[in-house]
């Protein structure tokens, strides 16, 4: 979907790059037919991209969820790991720390995967967001040449007609 939408965006360049110049204007001409039907095409690629936006967020709560389920679960495990050590009185202190310890490391694995999975949904939004981006500007540009361009053929009447 995402070569669909940059082919269509293309697609609309070379409408304008292919246009009639229009003499001492700096302006060219297009056909407006054309330019429309790739603008819809746009228009109907856009809810793919967003759609894949929602995904990627989707993902990221999910992978947040699975690490702190996965963080969860070592401490739950560390913890009665911690108990059943502390209830041999020989061995008290040692228990403790050991199961100090299985927390830390329970608790920096948590991090990381949370940190790694917030690091991989942000790398994915900001690649999506710099194309609909250029996407955004690339259609607010020709909008502008196009409503220029009208401007251009409604002085170019009044004055035929004066």
């Amino acid at each position: 979907m995402e070569n669909h939408l940059i082919d269509l965006i293309e697609q609309l360049e070379e409408v304008l790059d292919h246009g009639t110049k229009v003499p001492l204007t700096g302006k060219i001409m297009v056909d407006e037919e054309t330019v429309l039907e790739i603008l819809d095409g746009i228009r109907s690629v856009l809810p793919e991209e967003i759609k894949q936006a929602n995904y990627v967020l989707a993902e990221r709560d999910r992978y947040m969820e699975e690490a702190r389920s996965d963080g969860q679960r070592i401490v739950d495990r560390a913890q009665k790991q911690a108990d059943q050590l502390l209830q041999e009185n020989e061995i008290v202190a040692q228990s403790r720390a050991y199961a100090e310890e299985i927390v830390l490391k329970a608790q920096q694995y948590s991090r990381e995967v949370k940190l790694g999975a917030l690091k991989y949904s942000d790398d994915l939004l900001q690649d999506i967001e710099s194309k609909m981006g250029e996407a955004f500007q690339s259609i607010k540009a020709s909008r502008e040449e196009l409503n220029a361009m009208a401007r251009w053929d409604e002085r170019v009447q009044t004055m035929e007609q004066e």
